[in-house]
């Protein structure tokens, strides 16, 4: 359990870990909560709002609410900027994989290969399927074709 520290009535910090021992108290992280909040300490709790894909978190609010402080999450949606800045960074992503693929085969096309060719066709249809995966719609859900035996 987490706990924040209060003094004169403000939120001197975010949420922490009970000390060990705190102003010559010892043992001071088993005490009870009644007596945790005497001292200033309350336990914490995390409101949680449901964020979307679409959102991004902005910074937390934290408020006294009775025996303990409740952290609020602020969030904003994410700009159009930003959701195609993510776009294109996964294309990357799946751009990098799939090379990596095609490096992984490149053997298969060799002229010294030691493939039939009716399996080294089955390799360079593969591949083309590989290179075709930026004609897909979504980076999200790549459909990646199946390696040949």
């Amino acid at each position: 359990m987490y706990y924040v520290y209060v003094k004169d009535g403000n939120i001197t910090g975010g949420k922490k870990t009970l000390p060990k021992s705190w102003n010559n108290i010892s043992n001071f992280d088993r005490l009870d909560n009644a007596t945790l909040i005497l001292h200033g300490w309350y336990p914490h709790r995390l409101v949680e709002s449901p964020k979307s894909e679409n959102e991004v978190f902005l910074d937390s609010v934290f408020r006294i609410e009775g025996n303990e402080v409740v952290e609020y999450k602020n969030v904003r949606l994410k700009t159009e900027q930003e959701i195609q800045d993510e776009l294109n960074s996964l294309w990357l992503i799946v751009r990098s994989n799939r090379n990596i693929m095609l490096s992984e085969c490149d053997w298969t096309q060799l002229p010294d290969s030691p493939l039939t060719e009716e399996k080294k066709s089955e390799w360079t249809v593969y591949r083309q399927s590989l290179r075709d995966i930026t004609l897909q719609q979504d980076p999200f859900n790549i459909i990646w074709p199946t390696k040949p035996e």
